[in-house]
């Protein structure tokens, strides 16, 4: 079986058990409530920003009869919106992230109790990393922004684009966050697998199911990085 799909497969048979809900409820109130309140501001300043342009565009423009400006909003908003959909599942991971450790300390102890595992992180430190992290993402999609605006006219490059940059980011994080768990000795300088964040930036497409993908993006890696890990004990005492 293709090892990615076995990790994911494992993660899937797992939210049966209810202690895995409790991070995703605890991130969807939060998540909700921080979106309520981002749409409010940011909602004013888009609509400043376009009212400005749009009279600009009038102004230098004025043999279009503001025709231009109209498709320039239109292509405006439904790029900020694209960027924002795919960028809010960093924003709902980084919260998860937060109250994921009760989670993966039920998974190791039902299924890696052997395998050596820290203690987690206190709040604070969850906090702060999750804040470090919707700041490195939102940076990396500022700065590839130019990219997938010229990608979204040549479908699917634009999708493709994004379900890697997603995956890039969201497995790195979570790779981070398990690789904490582990040893110091025994951790791994580039955690995470790109194929694994890219499922779960795509599994965010789908309604109700993209409350679970961060999840399960989080469980399947532990899976993946436990088995490795429990292979290589093996390996080293028949050795």
């Amino acid at each position: 079986m293709i090892p990615f799909l076995k990790d994911y497969l494992f993660a899937i048979s797992q939210l049966r058990d209810p202690r895995l809900w409790k991070p995703v409820l605890w991130a969807t109130l939060l998540s909700l409530g921080s979106i309520f309140f981002t749409v409010l501001i940011a909602g004013t300043l888009i609509f400043q920003t376009v009212d400005s342009l749009s009279q600009s565009l009038t102004y230098w423009m004025s043999w279009a009869d503001g025709w231009i400006a109209g498709i320039a909003t239109v292509l405006g908003t439904f790029f900020i919106a694209m960027l924002g959909y795919f960028f809010l599942v960093n924003v709902y991971a980084a919260i998860l992230g937060i109250f994921i450790d009760g989670a993966l300390d039920d998974v190791h102890d039902t299924h890696f109790p052997n395998t050596n595992w820290n203690k987690p992180p206190g709040i604070i430190e969850s906090i702060l990393s999750s804040i470090r992290f919707i700041l490195w993402s939102l940076f990396i999609y500022l700065l590839a922004s130019p990219l997938l605006l010229v990608g979204y006219f040549l479908p699917p490059i634009g999708l493709i684009l994004q379900f890697l940059l997603g995956g890039f980011l969201l497995s790195r994080e979570y790779g981070q966050l398990i690789e904490m768990r582990i040893p110091r000795e025994q951790r791994l300088k580039k955690p995470g697998k790109l194929i694994h964040g890219t499922v779960a930036t795509a599994l965010w497409l789908i309604p109700v199911v993209n409350l679970v993908a961060p999840l399960l993006l989080a469980v399947s890696l532990m899976h993946n990085r436990l088995e490795e890990q429990n292979q290589g004990l093996k390996y080293s005492k028949i050795s």
